[in-house]
């Protein structure tokens, strides 16, 4: 008791200098001097605007900086606690690491055209809401959307200031039930947001519920609360947390100057309850990129019983370009910690692959060469070594036959499943000697998330649970009485969120008394004189309300203001165009999953993509040389005299040539002269280019489908452009 009665009294910030009580009173009015060991009041008192932001440093930005600032927080809002902001150094802000990790930079809108807004595919490896299933035995649950502060480096910039508020526990019970019935997983690790921002009731329950599933042996929390708001490290949140051993503890320090008196007390208290702490570093440019400040790091974190677990390379998330550095700089680091400090103290270097591919260690090379008889090694000081292999080593052919093998091993229910990937092909009793990736758990998770296409009596549907949704794509207008609660009834069934149809004017009042609204509108859809109407239905209304809003608006007007201003058809030197055939599946797969990061169909696939051609879409490509630089397709519905001209993939570095717009140009064409009435078609609301492009063609805007189609990784807004290629004579 004595003890924590000293504690309770240490000195709240490792910054005298900085009279946070000053600072406190310039935040909130209602301050009292107890308030700053109270979490709450830091979680109601963050700071959230330039104004604050500019009292609180002494300076006042010039207005050209301020609307930069404003442009940044508009699209990537900011909130920071008082307690994480008292640790800025005012005499050189600019240049401290604290601030430029909590107060936004307009380099935050100069997105890379390699960079993606969901890069590490966690949307698309998402079997269920709240659950990212990527390893064998273990996911990733997120339980919260809320965060103590938004930090200027996270990869899930698309959610901040999203819904920030937490999950509700139906939210929560969906993610338990997925893990109670896939009974591989034995580690869950939670996340968000940030779990310890959950209410110490709402905690408990998720611990109490995860502990009580007889398979899951391991439970771990993701938290940058012990840095940016350890005043949330209570004695009874840590008594929860002790409660439901082993639970691990993974925090986020990356710098030395966030390692303050406060957060060694909450790293104290984690600590002495027995609950082992790991720390995973971001490397970010002109915060710790340095050898000499990354070893003040991992000696603090240790010397605070913090184990220094992983060090990763920064994503390449949307505003984050300016936080990233080279490879390099991350192996210089590694070699001036391995060999130079406690091994213990060194971090595993990895790159978070894009596209989901998981973390992947990058770390220098000891290994120079090896032979039958030996290895050569170097070690950190450059001494180059021979290590000789044993003469008389006999490696077991193991064919997990764990009966018939000698060793004394008790498996004790730890029994391997189906090897996958690189043990696959080392492991003596399975019958492979190539790695072919269509067995990855992973991928056939993301596959059992591709749309459907099935019939409803005569009528076509797609429906799938990555766009989360039913899509009504060819109605017989018949059977719309009994049509519409069959819909209704799989959207339950399935907990679709929005229903959405393409229907002619004779069933439109039909539809809208089952709740649709009318989206978008082409006047010559049916056989170049109908109105087609695109109607959706929100099931959840919040599947509305779109974040983006103001920059989809501006999409588009810059896209009316190049109206009709066609560019040239001409192909640059060195390109060709022409019609993919089943030859060139394999390059256009490629393609696609450069370009897309998810997508509601296969066209990852080279057999998929074949299947397609020998259906009703027609593919075009162009090559840069050998290669495959951009590709289209074309959509064919000649019954209803239309065609949809889709999937335009253009990779990274052929963009900005107008491969798009030419692509569009031919297809338009050659449709033209097939007969077909009506080109339209349906882009990422978000894109400039491709709505540009569509603009500039002479295609005129329909209206936007709201969060209607599961791309790149979230649900996006679709414009639907279209153009009449013929009209009907009598």
């Amino acid at each position: 008791m004595v003890l924590t009665h000293i504690e309770e009294k240490m000195p709240q910030t490792s910054l005298p200098e900085h009279d946070y009580r000053l600072m406190a009173h310039k935040i909130g009015s209602d301050y009292s001097e107890e308030e700053w060991g109270n979490w709450k009041w830091h979680v109601s008192h963050t700071i959230k605007d330039l104004a604050t932001v500019e009292k609180l440093l002494g300076v006042k930005f010039s207005a050209e900086k301020r609307r930069s600032l404003e442009d940044t927080i508009r699209n990537f809002p900011m909130s920071i606690t008082p307690y994480y902001f008292s640790l800025i150094d005012t005499k050189n802000f600019e240049n401290d690491p604290v601030f430029i990790q909590s107060v936004p930079s307009a380099a935050e809108l100069n997105f890379s055209c390699h960079d993606k807004e969901d890069p590490l595919a966690e949307d698309v490896d998402s079997p269920t809401p709240s659950i990212t299933h990527r390893y064998p035995d273990r996911v990733l649950f997120h339980v919260s959307n809320r965060c103590a502060m938004y930090c200027r480096h996270c990869t899930r910039k698309r959610k901040v200031g999203d819904v920030d508020k937490t999950l509700s526990r139906d939210d929560l019970v969906k993610g338990l039930e997925y893990i109670k019935n896939t009974r591989q997983v034995r580690d869950v690790l939670l996340s968000g947001g940030d779990p310890l921002l959950l209410s110490d009731s709402m905690l408990e329950w998720l611990l109490s519920e995860l502990k009580a599933i007889p398979h899951v042996q391991v439970i771990r929390i993701g938290t940058r609360v012990p840095v940016v708001l350890p005043q949330r490290i209570t004695p009874h949140l840590v008594k929860i947390i002790k409660k439901y051993h082993p639970v691990w503890v993974n925090t986020h320090f990356n710098h030395p100057r966030e390692i303050t008196a406060t957060s060694i007390r909450a790293l104290r208290l984690l600590a002495d309850a027995g609950i082992p702490l790991g720390n995973q570093t971001v490397l970010l440019a002109k915060v710790n990129d340095c050898p000499r400040v990354m070893k003040a790091l991992v000696h603090k974190l240790v010397e605070n019983r913090v184990r220094p677990y992983y060090l990763y390379q920064c994503d390449p998330a949307q505003g984050l370009s300016h936080f990233r550095t080279s490879i390099g700089k991350g192996i210089e680091i590694i070699e001036n910690l391995i060999g130079h400090t406690s091994g213990f103290a060194v971090p595993t270097y990895v790159i978070d692959a894009p596209n989901g591919g998981g973390k992947i260690p990058i770390m220098p090379n000891y290994l120079i060469s090896q032979s039958s008889s030996k290895v050569i090694l170097r070690n950190y000081e450059g001494i180059i070594t021979a290590y000789y292999q044993p003469e008389d080593y006999h490696p077991p052919k193991c064919g997990q036959d764990c009966s018939a093998c000698n060793l004394e091993l008790d498996l004790n229910g730890a029994a391997e499943g189906s090897l996958v990937g690189i043990a696959r092909l080392l492991s003596n009793h399975e019958d492979t000697d190539y790695l072919v990736p269509t067995e990855c758990d992973r991928m056939n998770r993301r596959k059992s998330g591709y749309d459907q296409i099935v019939t409803l009596g005569t009528s076509l549907i797609q429906h799938g649970k990555n766009s989360d949704r039913i899509y009504l794509m060819r109605l017989a207008a018949e059977e719309t009485a009994t049509l519409l609660p069959e819909m209704q009834s799989l959207a339950a069934e399935n907990g679709y969120t929005k229903l959405f149809a393409k229907v002619p004017g004779d069933v439109k009042t039909l539809f809208e008394a089952d709740g649709f609204e009318t989206e978008a509108v082409i006047p010559c859809f049916y056989g170049g004189t109908k109105a087609g109407y695109f109607m959706g239905k929100f099931i959840d209304k919040g599947r509305k309300t779109e974040e983006n809003a103001e920059l989809l608006e501006d999409v588009l007007k810059v896209a009316h203001s190049k109206a009709g201003k066609a560019l040239s058809f001409k192909l640059p030197k060195g390109y060709t165009l022409r019609k993919c055939t089943a030859d060139d599946t394999a390059a256009m797969a490629e393609v696609f999953s450069t370009v897309f990061a998810s997508y509601p169909f296969p066209i990852y696939e080279p057999e998929y993509i074949s299947r397609t051609m020998t259906e009703s879409i027609t593919y075009y490509g162009i090559w840069h040389g050998q290669k495959l630089a951009a590709l289209a397709s074309a959509e064919q519905y000649p019954l209803e005299g239309h065609v949809e001209l889709t999937d335009f993939a253009t990779l990274p570095d052929y963009r900005r040539r107008k491969l798009a717009g030419i692509l569009l140009h031919t297809m338009e064409t050659e449709m033209k002269q097939k007969g077909f009435r009506v080109s339209y078609t349906s882009a990422v609301a978000e894109s400039y280019g491709m709505n540009i492009s569509f603009a500039r063609q002479g295609y005129e805007f329909a209206g936007r489908l709201k969060n209607n189609t599961q791309i790149n990784g979230g649900l996006k807004s679709m414009n639907i452009w279209y153009k009449c290629l013929k009209k009907q004579t009598k």
